[in-house]
């Protein structure tokens, strides 16, 4: 049996393939960096159009992930291997695959996936979109094509890889710690003598963390990193980049140390953000200027290192144009596949969604005649199918209007230039003009006939806008025809029938070869039309279809729950991601130790769910049990290796929830709070201990004001004061999903009331659409309380949701505090509670900043109602005297919907609007005087108003007005007449009567004020 690779093995290896794909074999970097990525030789080297490969190991020292060497895969100081590829040689991912291949590694005997990663280094001023990739679950490599640094767009864009050895080797040489890990073995070594990782490092490990935690000097190391800042500073000004850069490296590790210490409070993080980012920037500002004035010296590499001369990026036949072919004249199927990179879950779900509509729609706009349109989806592949497709456009007949008559011709009917240009635009003569009445006047119009036009040839031409406007919330360019996509287009077929539709898109050209299963290793295949297309996706059990590749998973995953005699806690959710991340599904069951059931179920699940896409399993009791299912990308074969890996992969999230729960637990929740200093809620706004404070103070009040129990106030009080506790325990920090739940169960382990336990849980619901709301008034208080501090606080600091940017979620807060009021249906005036929350804010929160705020959750509210499916103009009418009350306003739709349905509606509404019409130009406010009514008609309206008025309330609703309003008509219709000299003159010329009477009907109109509109429905 063939040995293991040994820890530096595998780094031989790696050198190995990557020096054979011409990459330069660099060397660490002497000086300690969070990840290989701050290594010059990526940060500096993917600016500029220079093209550049390299290839290094890279020891990565990140102080706050240390556990003094006690957890088995987590510590400070680990090492990294970094490629880099710039430009994109057009087949990255299978050179990826080939490299691992060279470690021993089979796509055809595990499970290696592209899972979605969107990398951001705020202060590197670098971005970029990619992968984890996972080895049968695990994550060992980020994959990222960079698309900025130093806060420069990055032109050509670089591919980054980055191999997390020790995750690699573990699987590898089947060891269930790091410290396990045979580094050396041979040179006279039995295999029991093999030389382990932690035989070199654990001591070292165990001394750093000491270090980083407990030893460091925080006054000493703030002053070096001045020092250090300022040495950077000074080496720039001498035009010296690489020493400048250095000193950032160290600033940047020292600011990591002192943040492991805690010793950076709110403002210090964000100034020293700001600092890093600064450096970063003009480091990177004088490289790019200094290659430039060198003249781009790595220029004279493209002849192997650009993309022009990549001979991998025509894998596939898809980058030389294809040549059409013989047009049929018969109706005959088309099929497009565009080929890409695995494709993000969210991102699969818009492009389906974007395609469902507009596939059908492009062929009506092109005339072109079908028998049904189908459009399919898999992570790697969009697919549009329709049946039975005409070969060609119908002839169609088109009238275009033209210039004036009087323009076209002159005054003796001659045509003039204008007439003369129109025609002949058209191909047609003036004798072919005609002048019609039309759009109130009177034109020159032109029938012309339109050829039809070969299917294939306007569909070329049309297939490409389609592929353009296909939109996604994050895209990323990847060659050089600058395109923006979700993930690179690697490949595409446009057929009809037999003939390839030639176009060319993002460098891509058409073809007619698509390819196979990644774990197949993506095998080309010619496919002459959609028959034989589906036969090479069956015989791959590729499933197109969304809907068919769900059932297919709940089918499998049913079966093998219900063999160990279990039921599966569905999340429609995980479901959802999971039918987006294969293509080809096989579900397997895995199994895990019965001790971690000790855990708290939320983490279990947590873990399985969130962190792996693992399906839980339950008993009848609804316990868990030790079994979770995974569902592979790939076939049935090989499944007990992958089983095993998925396995490992569990057993050390459990063990490294096992830590993180075991350290949170040696404190109580309280005592967490200071860390609160050190985390960031916002700059100006403070820390979250400084969110966690204004909360506590705004409960009373807001419990006051929502008339609850002064019981359940106290109880929100005492919960208020260790709320955000949570964010600081290290369960949190891995998983941050679990907010609120690690809370509620620190809190119980403490000793406190299971009710103030629950109301820390509850003050995050809901999390996200569909979820649960808080149940007790102590967590409506706090629920409350916390959106609306983010939303006054971050309106105030200027940060107000932009287009689709909402990076604190105000969008979601508001929300919240509409489905919790009308829910709870509590009586919440918004514009009392913003004034409550405006007073507790430690910047200036103005009159504008508080209306601003208003109208955004009114806004949130009207689209919530929206979906509710109310009766536009009904909710409307609601909204326009209620929006600041979300409950009153829901219950007073609810009651209109039921008047305006009544038969004898129409003539309420309008003996209602005839008292508003006549007032709606009012200036003033008038008062009545009883004494100056001069006719029967109107002291009988005041007398019916007084009877109305008698029977309103402060906070009724619009059954309480309407009913009290009905009994008023014959006396409103009295007063107003039938318009034949009867009834009373409103705008009488005498000021005194004429003011009286209109104070009459300012008060009848008044009546709905603070419940409804009335003037927003249709008919008012």
């Amino acid at each position: 049996m063939t040995q293991p690779l040994t820890f530096q093995q595998i780094i031989l290896k790696l050198h190995e393939f990557w020096a054979a794909q011409g990459c330069v074999l660099w060397q660490p970097y002497n000086i300690q960096v969070g990840a290989g990525t701050g290594n010059p030789a990526t940060l500096l080297k993917v600016l500029g159009p220079e093209p550049w490969r390299v290839a290094y190991v890279e020891p990565s020292v990140r102080p706050d992930d240390g556990r003094y060497g006690e957890n088995p895969n987590r510590m400070q100081y680990y090492y990294q291997y970094q490629v880099i590829l710039k430009p994109d040689p057009g087949n990255p991912q299978e050179l990826y695959l080939q490299s691992l291949e060279a470690l021993g590694i089979s796509s055809r005997e595990h499970d290696i996936r592209f899972v979605e990663d969107n990398w951001e280094s705020p202060a590197l001023g670098a971005w970029g979109l990619g992968w984890e990739v996972w080895l049968d679950g695990q994550e060992i490599t980020q994959f990222t094509y960079f698309q900025q640094a130093g806060g420069i767009e990055l032109n050509p864009v670089s591919v980054e890889i980055t191999y997390g050895l020790e995750r690699i080797a573990l699987p590898l040489q089947n060891k269930n710690a790091v410290w396990q890990i045979d580094w050396f073995a041979g040179g006279g070594l039995s295999e029991d003598q093999a030389l382990k990782y932690g035989d070199i490092f654990l001591q070292s490990e165990i001394e750093h963390c000491k270090y980083y935690f407990e030893v460091a000097d925080v006054v000493g190391l703030k002053q070096t990193y001045d020092i250090y800042e300022s040495e950077s500073k000074r080496a720039l000004e001498a035009g010296l980049v690489i020493p400048a850069y250095d000193y950032v490296l160290k600033c940047s590790h020292l600011f990591n140390v002192l943040d492991t210490r805690g010793a950076i409070g709110v403002t210090e993080r964000a100034s020293y953000f700001r600092r890093m980012r600064d450096m970063t920037r003009r480091v990177a500002k004088a490289y790019s200027d200094q290659r430039q004035n060198m003249e781009y010296p790595l220029d004279k590499l493209n002849a192997i290192w650009g993309e022009s001369a990549s001979a991998n990026a025509s894998a596939g036949g898809s980058t030389a144009p294809a040549a059409a072919g013989t047009a049929s004249n018969t109706a005959s199927d088309f099929l497009f596949e565009l080929g890409v990179e695995e494709l993000p879950a969210g991102d699969l779900d818009d492009a389906l969604a974007y395609l469902n509509a507009s596939a059908p729609q492009l062929f009506d706009d092109l005339r072109l005649s079908h028998e049904g349109v189908q459009v399919f989806g898999t992570p790697r592949r969009l697919v549009i199918h329709a049946k039975n497709v005409a070969s060609r456009q119908p002839d169609m007949q088109r009238v275009d209007k033209g210039p004036a008559a009087d323009r076209a011709f002159d005054a003796n009917g001659n045509p003039t230039k204008a007439a003369e240009g129109f025609a002949r635009g058209r191909g047609l003569t003036v004798d072919q003009l005609r002048v019609e009445e039309t759009d109130g006047g009177r034109y020159v119009m032109a029938t012309v006939h339109v050829p039809g036009r070969p299917a294939a040839d306007v569909l070329a031409e049309a297939l490409p806008k389609l592929i353009a406007d296909i939109k996604f919330t994050k895209a990323m360019r990847w060659n050089s025809s600058g395109i923006a996509f979700s993930r690179p287009i690697r490949w595409i077929v446009a057929l009809l029938g037999g003939q390839v539709i030639p176009f060319s898109y993002a460098n891509v050209h058409s073809g007619s070869i698509t390819r196979g299963l990644r774990p197949y290793n993506s095998p080309l295949q010619e496919v002459g039309g959609t028959a034989q297309y589906l036969d090479v996706m069956g015989k791959q059990r590729i499933i197109l279809d969304y809907a068919e590749r769900r059932a297919e998973i709940i089918r499998q995953i049913t079966a093998i729950a219900s063999s160990v005699g279990a039921t599966i806690p569905m999340d429609e959710r995980l479901l959802a991601e999971v039918v987006n991340l294969v293509e080809a599904p096989t579900a397997l069951l895995g199994r895990f130790e019965e001790k971690y059931l000790a855990l708290p179920r939320e983490v279990l699940v947590t873990v399985m769910r969130d962190k792996q896409r693992y399906f839980p399993l339950e008993d009848a009791k609804g316990k868990l049990m030790p079994y979770f299912i995974a569902v592979r990308n790939g076939d049935d074969q090989h499944l007990d290796k992958i089983t095993h890996g998925n396995e490992q992969v569990l057993r050390a999230r459990f063990a490294d929830a096992e830590y993180f729960y075991s350290q949170d637990t040696k404190k109580k929740l309280t005592d967490f709070l200071p860390r609160l200093q050190t985390l960031t809620f916002q700059e100006k706004l403070g820390s979250m201990l400084d969110k966690n404070e204004r909360v506590t103070h705004m409960v009373e009040s807001l419990g006051e004001m929502l008339a609850f129990p002064s019981t359940d106030i106290a109880t929100a009080h005492r919960a208020a004061s260790m709320l955000k506790a949570d964010l600081a325990t290290q369960m949190v920090v891995e998983m941050t999903s679990l907010q609120g739940i690690m809370g509620r169960e620190y809190a119980l382990l403490a000793g406190h009331p299971r009710e103030v336990a629950d109301a820390i849980y509850e003050h995050w619901l809901p999390r996200f659409a569909g979820d649960k709301l808080p149940a007790s008034h102590a967590g409506t208080i706090l629920a409350i309380a916390d959106r609306l501090d983010s939303l006054v606080g971050l309106f105030a600091a200027g940060l107000a949701p932009q287009a689709t940017a909402d990076p604190y979620g105000l969008r979601r807060a508001a929300l919240g505090i509409i489905q919790i009021a009308v829910a709870g249906k509590l009586d919440l005036d918004l514009r009392r509670a913003v004034d409550l929350v405006a007073g507790v804010m430690p910047i200036p929160v103005t009159e504008e900043h508080k209306q601003q705020v208003l109208d955004f959750i009114a806004g949130r509210l009207r689209a919530w109602i929206d979906e509710q499916g109310w009766q536009f103009d009904v909710s409307a009418a609601v909204l326009a005297a209620l929006s600041h009350n979300p409950a009153r306003a829901v219950d007073n739709i609810q009651q209109l919907s039921a008047w305006v349905n009544r038969p004898d509606w129409e003539p309420i509404l309008d003996g209602f609007a005839r008292c508003v019409r006549i007032t709606k130009g009012d200036t003033q406010h008038y008062t009545i005087d009883p004494s100056k009514f001069a006719q029967d008609e109107e002291r009988a309206l005041y007398a019916a108003y007084q009877t109305a008025a008698s029977k309103l309330t402060p906070h009724g609703g619009v059954d309480e007005f309407l009913t009290a309003f009905v009994p008023m008509l014959p006396a409103i219709t009295a007063f107003f007449g039938t318009g034949k000299g009867d009834g009373v003159l409103v705008n009488a010329p005498e000021q005194h009567l004429r003011e009286n009477r209109h104070a009459l009907l300012q008060a009848i109109s008044a009546m709905q004020h603070n419940r409804v509109d009335l003037s927003h429905l249709s008919g008012f």
